[in-house]
């Protein structure tokens, strides 16, 4: 589910999870669709990775299961 990020795409964050952790998760919206982005830190360093793009009203229901615990 989770691959590398697209680059140079103008893109708008919606919502994003706590930033106290090693791991944060943001829901963007870009060109009309929906995706999640995960930023792992550790030791200085971040990876990021993004979830395929969907209809902006599948990538919210998506965002909401990860929330909710019911996505990965």
């Amino acid at each position: 589910m989770w691959r590398r990020p697209c680059q140079a795409e103008r893109l708008r964050v919606i919502a994003w999870s706590c930033d106290c952790g090693a791991v944060v998760y943001e829901l963007c919206h870009a060109g009309g669709q929906a995706f999640v982005r995960r930023t792992h830190h550790f030791n200085g360093a971040r990876m990021v990775h993004e979830t395929y793009r969907w209809p902006i009203r599948k990538g919210d229901d998506v965002w909401k299961a990860l929330l909710c615990g019911q996505a990965r």
